[in-house]
Order: C-alpha cells, then sequence, then structure tokens
C-alpha cells in the first residue's frame, strides 16, 4: 500500500539506529576513547627508550666513577708521607719523602686525566698535602696555594665514614673557576677514610676531584643546561646567561616541574630533558638530547588508519545486515499494517497465516482472533451509532414541535394576561395582579421553550448564520442599557471597559454574538449582590482568537469541580443556586454552542465568594464557509397610493364582539416580527379589531418557519428594526426570498429619531415605514394601500374566524 512506504522508510532508519547504537558504537567509544590513550602510551614508551638510551650512555661514566673508587682506596692505603711520619720526621726528611710521592703518582696516575687534583686531611679535616694536574702538562704538582676545597659538610661526612668506603659527592658548577680553567666548570670529589682499621684511630682522609665536564665531552648530541637555562659547555667557560631558554620557548616550565618531559615546537622538532643529576646548591642539572618523531608518527598514523578501516568495515556491515533485516520486516509490516488497516477501515474479519517461530505463529492466530472480534463489535457499534443518531433526530424534532405547539395556547395566555393586566379593563386590583402572575409564569414558561428551541435548532443544524460588520462599542453600550434597569434595585455598578489595543470592530453574526453576551450579563447580574458587573474588551496577541470579550462580576463564584458542568444542559452549580435564582441551566449550553459556530470558545474564571469571569475569545472575522448564504433576489417597493377605507370590506370597521377574523384559503393574513410585548399586544389588537388574522414571530428564523408552515397569502410583514441597516437589509431580502408571487409588503417600524437608511439597500428599498408606537391611524391608512391590492382577486366571501396570535418573541401558531 503507497500509505505505508513512509512508516518503512522510517523502520529501516531505526533499525539502522539501533544496530549502530548498541553494536557499533561501543566499539566507536571504545576507540575514540582508547585510541589517544594508546597513542600517548606509545609515545611515552617512545620517550622512555630515548631516556633508556640516555642513560645507557651515562652509565658509562658511572663505571668509569666505580674505577675511581678503587684508585682513592688504593690512595688512602698508600697516603703521602706526612700523614704517617707526623710530628715526628723532620722537615727536611719530609719534603724528600713528598717529592718522592709525587714522582709516584706521576707515574700511575699519568693516563687518568679526569682526576685534576688530589688532597690529604689529617683527623681533624686540615689540609696536609695536595696535588694539582697541571692543564698544560699534565703533570702532578704541589702548588703554593690550596687547590680549590671540597664542601665542608661533605669532608666531615667523609671523616666519619667507614674505613674503605668512598663517598661521591654532587656535582660543583663554578662558572667564575670555569672561566680560568675550563676543566673546574663541572666537578665533582671523592672522598675516602685514611686508616681507621680495628685497633688504630683514623690518620685523616684523601679526596680526589674530578674533571666531569671534560668526560661530558665525549656525548655527541646532548646538550647540558643548568637551572636557570645557561649552557653549560664541557671544556668552555659559562656564558652565564639563560641561552637554552631563548632557544627552546618554553623550557623554563619544564624545568620547574623537575619532571622528564618531551618539548617540542611547531615545526615538529622535539627534545628529551632530564633532571640527570643534582648539584651542590640543590638545583637538577639538566640533560637533553634530540629525539627523532618520525617512527612514531609513522606508527601513529598506521595505527589510525587501520583502526578507521576497522570501523568503516564494520559500518558497512552494519548497513547490510540493516538493510536485510530491513526488508524482512517490512515485508511483515506490510502485511501486518495493511491487515489492521483492513480491518479497521473496513470492518471485515482477515486472517493471519504466518509461518516461521512459535511466537510469530501464535501473534497470527491471535490477531486472527482479534480481527473477528473487533469485526463483531464495529458492526454492532456502527448499528448502535446509526440508531443513536436516529434516536438524535428525532429528539430534535420532537423537542422542536413541542416548543412550537406550547407556544401556541402559551403565546394566548400571554396576550391575554397582559391584556387582563392592564389597569382600564375594569378588574379589580387583586384580579389585575393574579393575571400580572400569570403572565409573569408564562413568560418564564416561554424563555424555557424558548432556550429548549435553541438547542434544538443548534443540535439539528437548522441554525444559520449571518455574518456583517459589528461595531463593538455601539452593541455593547446597547446592552449596557438593556440590563441597567435590573440594578436599580441592587447596589451594583454595571461598567463598560475597552482596553487599549483592542479592536473597533468585527465580521460576526451580531444576533448570536448579543445572545451570548446577554446570557453572560444575564448570569452575572443575577448572582451578583453587590460590587460591580464589568464588559471588558481585550486582546490576546499572537493568537488565531485575538479578540477577548469578558464580563467580570463580584457575585458568589463557581468551585472549581463545577466550572465544567455549567456548560451542560439543565446544569447550574449546585441545586440550591436554582432554587434561590431560578433559571433553567440552558444559557450557557446555548452560549457554548453559539460561540463553537462563531468560531470561538469560552474560557472561565472563578473563585467562590469573590466572583466570575466569562471570556469570549473570538476570531476577527468568520470563517467564509461558516456564515449562511443568501441568494440574490430582486424585489420591488409597493407604491402606496391613498384610498377610501371604505373601499376594502371588513378593513377600518371595528369588529363586533364575538364576530371572528378573516379566514379561509388563500385569505391575506399579517405576519408581525417583534419583540416588545407592549407593540406587539397594541398590533396585534388593532388588526384583530379589524378582523385580520395575525401571526407572530421573534426572530427571522421564527418568521422563516413561520412563512413556511402558513403557506401563501401573506399581504403584510410589519418588521421591526433591531440592527443596523446592512442587516435589516439582509432581513427584508430573506423574506421575500421566502415568499411567493405576488410577495407581501415589508413595513419597517422604527424608533423615532432613528434613520436607518433603508433607502439605501441593495436591489429593493423601503417599502412604507412606520414610527413606535404605531399610531392607529397609520396602521390604518397603511392597511388600506396593502390590502386593497391584496384582496381585489379574493374569490367570494371570507369565512369568519375567531383570531388566533402568538406571544411576543416566540414561534407563531399552527392553523
Amino acid at each position: 500500500m503507497p500509505q505505508i512506504r513512509a512508516p518503512d522508510l522510517k523502520l529501516r532508519a531505526y533499525i539502522l539506529l539501533f544496530l549502530l547504537i548498541f553494536g557499533l558504537m561501543p566499539l566507536i567509544l571504545a576507540a575514540l576513547i582508547n585510541l589517544p590513550l594508546v597513542l600517548d602510551r606509545t609515545a611515552l614508551f617512545y620517550q622512555r627508550a630515548y631516556l633508556q638510551n640516555l642513560r645507557a650512555d651515562f652509565r658509562d661514566l658511572d663505571q668509569h666513577l666505580a674505577s675511581r673508587h678503587e684508585l682513592i682506596r688504593f690512595l688512602a692505603k698508600l697516603p703521602e708521607p706526612g700523614l704517617i711520619l707526623g710530628a715526628r720526621g723532620e722537615s727536611g726528611q719530609i719534603d724528600l719523602a713528598r717529592a718522592r710521592y709525587t714522582t709516584w703518582i706521576n707515574q700511575i696516575l699519568a693516563d687518568q686525566r679526569d682526576v685534576i687534583q688530589i688532597l690529604f686531611f689529617d683527623a681533624e679535616g686540615q689540609e696536609r698535602f695536595w696535588l694539582v694536574r697541571d692543564a698544560r702538562t699534565q703533570e702532578w704538582r704541589p702548588t703554593a696555594q690550596p687547590p680549590q676545597l671540597p664542601n665542608r659538610q661533605f669532608l666531615d661526612a667523609g671523616l666519619q665514614s667507614q674505613p674503605g668506603a668512598v663517598m661521591v659527592s654532587r656535582i660543583r658548577i663554578d662558572p667564575q673557576a670555569g672561566v680560568e680553567d675550563p676543566r673546574r666548570l663541572m666537578t665533582l670529589n671523592l672522598v675516602s677514610l685514611i686508616g681507621g682499621e680495628p685497633g688504630n684511630s683514623a690518620q685523616g682522609a684523601v679526596v680526589l676531584t674530578i674533571d666531569v665536564g671534560g668526560l661530558a665531552q665525549f656525548y655527541r648530541n646532548t646538550l647540558w643546561v643548568n637551572h636557570d637555562g645557561s649552557y653549560l659547555r664541557p671544556g668552555q667557560p659559562a656564558s652565564g646567561q639563560p641561552e637554552a631558554f631563548e632557544t627552546f620557548p618554553g623550557l623554563a616550565a619544564i624545568f620547574s616541574e623537575g619532571k622528564l618531559a618531551l618539548w617540542k615546537n611547531e615545526q615538529g622538532r622535539q627534545m628529551l630533558w632530564v633532571p640527570m643529576f643534582l648539584t651542590e646548591d640543590g638545583f637538577p642539572l639538566w640533560v637533553g638530547r634530540v629525539v627523532d618523531p618520525s617512527p612514531l608518527d609513522a606508527f601513529r598514523n598506521e595505527l589510525i588508519v587501520r583502526v578507521l578501516s576497522i570501523i568503516a568495515l564494520l559500518v558497512l556491515a552494519v548497513m547490510v545486515l540493516a538493510r536485510w533485516i530491513a526488508a524482512r520486516v517490512e515485508h511483515f509490516g506490510h502485511e501486518l499494517l495493511g491487515g489492521i488497516q483492513h480491518i479497521l477501515h473496513d470492518g471485515e474479519p482477515l486472517r493471519f497465516s504466518w509461518r516461521g517461530p512459535r511466537e510469530l505463529r501464535e501473534l497470527g492466530e491471535r490477531l486472527t482472533e482479534l480481527a473477528a472480534t473487533h469485526a463483531e463489535h464495529l458492526r454492532v457499534a456502527r448499528a448502535h451509532t446509526r440508531e443513536l443518531e436516529q434516536s438524535n433526530r428525532y429528539k430534535s424534532q420532537f423537542l422542536a414541535n413541542v416548543s412550537h405547539e406550547l407556544r401556541t395556547p402559551l403565546n394566548s395566555i400571554l396576550l391575554l394576561s397582559k391584556m387582563l393586566g392592564a389597569e382600564d379593563n375594569g378588574l379589580n386590583p387583586i384580579q389585575r395582579r393574579q393575571a400580572q402572575v400569570i403572565h409573569e409564569a408564562g413568560r418564564d414558561l416561554r424563555a424555557l421553550i424558548d432556550d429548549i428551541l435553541d438547542i434544538s435548532r443548534i443540535e439539528s443544524g437548522r441554525l444559520s448564520l449571518n455574518p456583517e460588520p459589528v461595531e463593538l462599542r455601539p452593541m455593547l453600550e446597547d446592552l449596557i442599557e438593556l440590563f441597567s434597569p435590573q440594578l436599580a434595585d441592587k447596589p451594583v455598578e454595571l461598567i463598560l471597559r475597552l482596553m487599549p489595543g483592542a479592536p473597533d470592530s468585527l465580521q460576526t453574526d451580531r444576533d448570536k454574538l448579543r445572545q451570548i453576551l446577554k446570557n453572560f450579563l444575564a448570569n452575572a447580574i443575577k448572582f451578583t449582590e453587590r460590587g460591580e458587573v464589568r464588559v471588558e474588551v481585550g486582546t490576546r496577541p499572537e493568537s488565531d482568537r485575538p479578540l477577548m470579550l469578558s464580563v467580570i462580576d463580584t457575585g458568589i463564584g463557581i468551585p472549581p469541580d463545577k466550572q465544567e458542568i455549567i456548560f451542560e444542559a439543565f446544569q447550574q452549580a449546585d441545586g440550591s443556586t436554582r432554587r434561590r435564582y431560578g433559571g433553567t441551566g440552558l444559557g450557557l449550553a446555548i452560549s457554548r454552542e453559539l460561540a463553537t459556530l462563531l468560531g470561538g470558545v469560552i474560557e472561565v474564571e472563578s473563585t467562590p465568594g469573590l466572583g466570575s469571569r466569562f471570556s469570549l475569545l473570538l476570531p476577527l472575522a468568520l470563517s467564509p464557509d461558516t456564515g449562511a448564504s443568501v441568494p440574490e433576489t430582486r424585489f420591488e417597493s409597493v407604491p402606496l397610493t391613498p384610498g377610501p377605507l371604505e373601499a376594502i370590506e371588513g378593513v377600518g370597521t371595528e369588529v363586533e364582539d364575538g364576530t371572528e377574523p378573516l379566514s379561509g384559503p388563500g385569505t391575506p393574513w399579517v405576519l408581525i416580527i417583534e419583540r416588545d410585548v407592549k407593540t406587539l399586544v397594541q398590533l396585534t389588537s388593532e388588526l384583530s379589531r379589524r378582523g385580520l388574522r395575525v401571526q407572530t414571530a421573534a426572530d427571522l428564523d421564527e418568521a422563516l418557519e413561520t412563512l413556511r408552515e402558513e403557506g401563501e397569502g401573506c399581504a403584510l410583514i410589519l418588521l421591526a428594526v433591531s440592527g443596523s441597516t446592512e442587516t435589516t437589509c439582509d432581513t427584508i431580502q430573506t423574506l421575500l426570498i421566502e415568499t411567493s408571487w405576488p410577495h407581501p409588503v415589508v413595513a419597517v417600524m422604527v424608533n423615532p429619531g432613528s434613520d436607518p437608511r433603508l433607502a439605501d439597500c441593495p436591489r429593493g428599498g423601503e417599502v412604507a415605514r412606520l414610527n413606535k408606537p404605531v399610531a392607529p391611524e397609520a396602521l390604518t391608512a397603511l392597511l388600506v394601500q396593502v390590502l386593497g391590492q391584496a384582496t381585489s382577486a379574493l374569490p367570494g366571501p371570507l369565512l369568519d374566524e375567531r383570531p388566533r396570535t402568538s406571544a411576543p418573541g416566540h414561534a407563531t401558531e399552527r392553523t
């Protein structure tokens, strides 16, 4: 199936990702973590190899010093004669013996040129005799001045040592002595005790001075650097300048750490630096040797190439494996998803016959059973849904029919109770009050019937929308003026507030919007005993419903657990609220449905005891496919021409008590569209007295319903102006479209001082205009003109029938 390919591609990617994460990722992470460690370890081993070579080179120095141990032990056994003769010897005899001793030293130490000085000390550490090798002739001879003396602490330690033991001092760096004699630049001393065998006391000590710098001349490609960065060039005077730090940037930091380190620069040159010896001043003497990094670089490159090659081969293998696994899973997914889609969409059972492992076969059997069960449940659910839809249609039709039929007698009750409650009807005050009670009870019943009818219309989809430009401020000011009288006996202030940035107008159904806000205001006023009720216009930026119309009160509030059920039909916060404040519980349910039709939502914020905020969020323009459209049709105004009232039978003359209004097939009748009870009672009374049959409607929907049910014969429509000019023009056009030819005459009733400018209506205009309250003379003149034309074609006498009217603001009667 084509619709399954996108999930298949995702499945392949998931399989590949899974294998990479759980298969290759540990290996890749191990390589990334361990490869730098391996390379560092390899470099360390390479450096240690260089260090071993360096130490192997200096091992010859150690062996050479070991041979000098034997030499100093030999001299300790055959010391200079002065120490042997001591105070017993004569001066001449001692000098002669020392001369012979010097000759003997020249003979046995002729080849040991690294030994440059021999000193003999007595037991108290005083120098007794010394021999110095001449730098030019290499012969041993005594000097007039004592030579360079060893460190006193080192000498004292030698005098305290065991017979036959040899102690080696630290290297002495003496740049000043090196200037005069390069052999004394870098030296060390060996000391051994003279005498001290059991039974004999020590006679003194012999000290040999070794030219280490001379020995260091034999180590090629090796640099000797003092701790201050000055070079020590064996056989040459010391410069005393930190030349090494300038030659090797960063070397000072290496010396400060005092550890073996590898120095390298940007050009790839590498030097291994080792703190090889300690000097007498406590600082190390550094030895540096050039390191050839090419073998290590070749090894590193080879290792990286091999690791990357292995990873690439493994990735390729995983991708091939993932493709093979994905192909198998895709085939399985095709069957599974296709079968499930077939079951869900078509509701038919399907058998899954899969071969393979036992688990897969069992899965196929379970899915087969599930498919059969689902198909049966889906069949039952669809049948039940059809029954529910049919029942809902029956319910909506029943509510519409019952509410319409109930209003027929109720309209008469309202009209008669209104007339009985008037002061000029001859009843006493008690009887008038009883009539008023009947009228109030009937009005409450009418409100309930109207709400039920609205709910049924919404549920049956018979409620149409008429989008039009709506100016917010005038509409809200009208609502404020409408509800202000209800607050005359309450310490409650009714306020209108427009927030900065709020829009001035929107495109929506004006009547539906007014109905929602009227329900909000009615509830707020009903449940607020003191404080204020505020109508607020604000905005909610960055929203598809930027307009926010809120009604805020300081009333009893709504508990949080009740803020959802109040939008259900016949529901209020609790029973006590209904008993105390009344109401049917349908207002908010209707408001929510109307808000949905207008493309909006309702939000509630409330705190018990502090008040509530009901907000209606709306788009600034109603969607074009939401509003109801009315076909364009031409209609013409009926010219009003004067004529005598007596020219029309039954019109203009009062009907005697007990006579019936004109009725019968094709008899002309009058439709009044008005919500005001007072005006409706007046017009119905005037028309009934003239023997005319009257039907009433509260709005356009009821008027269209009445025209459809009553059939032909409507000669006059009295329309009360309740909206803008455009709304009135659309209402007139819709009424004329609903009626057959000849169209009835439409007369609009306007309040004094208002100018709806109905002459500007497209494709038609104002038929007639009556000012409220309608004067009997003006009504009579209109009836003469209208019914004079309508009755001219009536066949035969008209039948009599008692007047039947409907209450104001509700659906009309059936005849």
